[in-house]
């Protein structure tokens, strides 16, 4: 009998991809949109000579004032027009800074990327800093995930950065944004537009399934789905698959977690888009 340990990491998306239909709690296929199409990791080297535009976000006042500093770490995926994607992912990052680096990625361009002829999403990971001094800057990091074309990722561990060459154009501040947050199928977009991000309250681990125990499987579930007003979980869907049971364990876990809501610009708790990532491991 092999001894296991199911930690669950709640990431919350700053960016989503596109318009989704929103699938049935239990539904494990993953649903058709720009993110199922190929992608590949570039080098942060690479990524730099391909930006056209980009900007360092504002430092928010109460940030500053409550001398809040640090590092907003951001998986960036790059659409193949040369857009930052709304499958993009916030990792790690104080929510009172996530969102200003959030925006200010969402208006980078890139020089599209092609392989081979094909246009695809390219993925770089953005190191978003908030300086004791009231600056802010942004270098570029390896990828941590596995791309389409045999790149495994690479471990944040061992993953240096690589700040803005002088060759890149400048950055300039970015632009506040001013509307009104909008729905998309019924929930928002968490970390932009005045939106927060929702905390788990009661989000106990899944179990394993007996299939995945005996072929000694380990990896990462992700779910995308709405988190309610109210705290909870509806519209499940499955965005990476693991097999082996583990998609529905998943999704049997999360279908009774309950969160903190996000709460709006108005201070009310909102129904917002997240996604989720169920981590499973055998020790």
């Amino acid at each position: 009998m092999h001894s296991f340990r199911a930690t669950v990491i709640l990431l919350l998306y700053g960016l989503l991809t596109g318009l989704l239909t929103p699938g049935q709690v239990g539904q494990t296929k993953t649903p058709a949109n720009a993110e199922s199409r190929r992608i590949q990791n570039i080098a942060p080297e690479e990524m730099w000579t391909r930006v056209t535009q980009c900007t360092f976000p504002r430092y928010p006042a109460l940030a500053v004032v409550a001398h809040i500093t640090g590092t907003v770490d951001i998986g960036v995926g790059v659409s193949p027009e040369g857009d930052v994607g709304r499958n993009s992912r916030l990792l790690v990052g104080h929510p009172l800074l996530a969102q200003p680096a959030l925006e200010a990625l969402r208006q980078w361009k890139f020089q599209p990327n092609v392989v081979q002829g094909e246009p695809t999403w390219s993925r770089v990971r953005a190191l978003v800093r908030f300086n004791s001094d009231g600056t802010t800057a942004v270098d570029l990091a390896p990828a941590i995930l596995a791309d389409s074309f045999g790149d495994p990722g690479t471990p944040k561990s061992a993953a240096a950065s690589v700040p803005r060459p002088v060759t890149s154009p400048a950055c300039t501040p970015a632009i506040e944004r001013t509307q009104a947050p909008t729905l998309e199928h019924d929930a928002y977009t968490v970390g932009i537009d005045g939106i927060g991000f929702p905390k788990c309250a009661e989000c106990p681990d899944p179990s394993y399934s007996d299939q995945a125990r005996s072929a000694k499987i380990s990896g990462v579930v992700v779910l995308h789905l709405i988190v309610t007003a109210d705290g909870h979980t509806s519209n499940i869907q499955v965005k990476r698959s693991l097999g082996y049971g583990l998609d529905e364990k998943a999704v049997e876990a999360v279908a009774n977690w309950q969160f903190e809501p996000a709460i709006g610009p108005q201070d009310k708790p909102v129904p917002v888009w997240t996604d989720v990532e169920v981590n499973f491991r055998i020790k």
